[in-house]
């Protein structure tokens, strides 16, 4: 129903104007596709307006998100549903807090928690926009050290961002990126490898823990890769996708 009054709520100029669709597949480390993550964008800017599908690998989707338009890319707010899961999650990112309204499973009550929010605090994808800002000086060799948002655990953890060296990703250009926690926190977030091509800095590979817990109710440990660039696609694609009802299971692999 969320999706459906969205939908509404777009003017026509908007549904007129072609968005950025780009794509990442979630593989085990035994090369098994977990899901896919289809991604849309209003332009380019790391501001703009954004939703991710989260697909099966059979292509049904199971979870969306929202991340409203902002002037604030790197600590912005969004909408979670995960239908398998039951998981939940409203961030709402203001002026100087963050309220964050958290269900891990569908049968938990909700928590909500009000944070301060610091100036280079990073929320969710917002990642993407605080490596883009500092790439200078992580080519440099300089570690960049920000607080991150865990949002299931409610409070930011401060982690440690740094190029790790140059490489050659599928034939592109790209700087593999590592990120770590600065303060041992029992296993809260695991170290994260990342990279990221030359020429436009767009993420191309992520290797850690998904954020999407799985039908046994575990954060698995996913390789995701993006292989195609963003691409114009028009607006009737998109409400095509985001309109789609979830399912709460994903079907069996066959086979």
């Amino acid at each position: 129903m969320r999706a459906f009054w969205l939908l509404l709520l777009l003017s026509p100029t908007a549904l007129a104007t072609p968005l950025l669709r780009s794509e990442g597949v979630a593989t085990t480390a035994q090369g098994n596709v977990l899901y896919r993550e289809v991604h849309w964008q209003r332009g380019p800017a790391d501001g703009a307006e954004r939703w991710v599908v989260y697909q099966c690998a059979g292509g049904q989707p199971f979870a969306r998100k929202h991340l409203p338009p902002t002037t604030r890319p790197r600590a912005r707010g969004y909408v979670l549903e995960d239908r398998r899961s039951g998981q939940a999650a409203q961030i709402r990112a203001q002026a100087d807090s963050v309220l964050i309204d958290w269900k891990e499973s569908a049968g938990d009550t909700p928590r909500e928690r009000r944070l301060p929010l610091a100036d280079d605090a990073v929320i969710d994808t917002g990642f993407d926009a605080a490596v883009r800002a500092h790439w200078p000086a992580l080519m440099r060799g300089e570690p960049v050290s920000l607080p991150f948002l865990v949002p299931g655990r409610q409070r930011f953890y401060p982690v440690q961002v740094r190029r790790s060296g140059p490489l050659q990703w599928r034939g592109t250009p790209a700087q593999s990126i590592e990120v770590s926690l600065d303060t041992w926190y029992g296993g809260v977030a695991p170290r994260l490898k990342l990279v990221y091509a030359d020429a436009d800095r767009r993420l191309l590979e992520f290797n850690g823990t998904s954020n999407l817990r799985d039908a046994r109710g575990n954060y698995p440990a996913v390789t995701v890769r993006f292989a195609a660039a963003p691409s114009e696609r028009p607006p009737s694609q998109w409400q095509a996708t985001w309109s789609q009802p979830l399912v709460a299971q994903c079907p069996a692999a066959s086979g």
